[in-house]
């Protein structure tokens, strides 16, 4: 747009032009949205395309191999979208999470994955380690009647809960798996310049089926990026929004103190954009707009920290004749793109 035709326009509609863009800065934060990379249509890369996305985290299942990225990030180039953040299962492995013999096989899998990602320029790849964990207790409908995951924590103990392995692991056993497994990946990761996401343990309890859990308070991220990441630029997070506000006044930070920190240090590498009713003792998820938090000041909060993470919506609520989520992806979307374009406005 020519400047003076630029200034002749109402300070409203100007102001929107300049948000829009902002989007496009390299130092914004990012919008996108997780795909499957063996199952996502044509047709829905398509309608991405459409409404204007330009990033996504590929989830890579079963199969990181250097000829599936390369596939994916062709066909996705196609319709003008990046692979900001990969996902491949192999990290997950009992044998890496449990200590298990065989892990190193499993880890060297996990690392061929990094130093293929890095040849795409693929900007972080998500880990977490939870490897005893119940998401759900049930299924239920919200007070607007759409259809989602819910937990309880007494149901879940008293209904659910059984020993899930041969034995219990401790939360000694724990870091001491985990620190085996970043020991031996983060140098691959730094060398491919590929950082490792981190994801909190959703629920935020600490011990579930007979495993502890580790990252469910700020203490526990912080040992993990100093004593066994040692700072490293390449060792960050996935903030699940959702998860951190189910632990409520429990996790030593809340989400907004954990983006100053975390943030501003340029240490947050995705973001899951989600919402729930409540925290813990009992709660359900929600979409962004329906839920206890205030997603615009959570916006907000990025941009203050000037952090350049892609955020992507998280566990979709079930609308009706939304049989793959395209409709609670488009809508969870719009509202992010929305809240972002005027936190660019009101914080720049």
């Amino acid at each position: 747009m020519q400047r003076r035709a630029f200034l002749q326009l109402p300070a409203g509609l100007a102001a929107l032009a300049v948000g829009s863009a902002s989007e496009d800065r390299d130092s914004n934060t990012k919008i996108a949205t997780a795909v499957d990379v063996h199952t996502m249509t044509d047709d829905h890369l398509l309608l991405l395309k459409q409404i204007g996305l330009r990033w996504v985290h590929a989830e890579f299942s079963d199969d990181g191999s250097y000829d599936a990225i390369k596939t994916a990030v062709e066909r996705f180039s196609r319709y003008g979208l990046q692979i900001h953040s990969g996902l491949v299962n192999t990290y997950r492995s009992e044998r890496i999470q449990l200590g298990r013999p065989g892990r190193d096989e499993d880890i060297e899998k996990f690392q061929q994955f990094l130093r293929d990602l890095g040849k795409f320029g693929v900007y972080s790849a998500k880990i977490d380690f939870h490897p005893g964990n119940t998401y759900t207790t049930a299924m239920v409908e919200s007070s607007r009647g759409y259809r989602v995951r819910e937990f309880s924590l007494d149901d879940f103990r008293n209904k659910v809960e059984k020993q899930r392995f041969d034995r219990v692991y401790t939360a000694d056993d724990m870091w001491a798996n985990y620190r085996y497994f970043i020991k031996a990946v983060l140098p691959v990761a730094e060398q491919a310049d590929v950082r490792l996401a981190l994801h909190p343990d959703d629920p935020p309890i600490s011990m579930m089926n007979g495993v502890a859990k580790l990252f469910i308070h700020y203490d526990a991220i912080k040992r993990a990026e100093e004593e066994i990441a040692g700072g490293s630029k390449y060792w960050g997070l996935t903030l699940c929004v959702g998860t951190w506000s189910e632990g409520g006044d429990k996790m030593g930070k809340d989400v907004f103190g954990m983006i100053d920190d975390f943030g501003r240090r340029g240490k947050i590498f995705a973001v899951h954009f989600r919402n729930v009713s409540s925290p813990l003792p009992r709660f359900h998820e929600t979409f962004q707009d329906d839920g206890y938090l205030d997603m615009y000041e959570v916006m907000k909060a990025f941009r203050r920290a000037r952090c350049t993470a892609s955020l992507i919506p998280d566990h979709y609520p079930g609308l009706a004749g939304d049989q793959d989520h395209r409709m609670a992806d488009v809508y969870s979307l719009s509202m992010m793109r929305t809240l972002l374009r005027r936190a660019n406005l009101e914080v720049g």
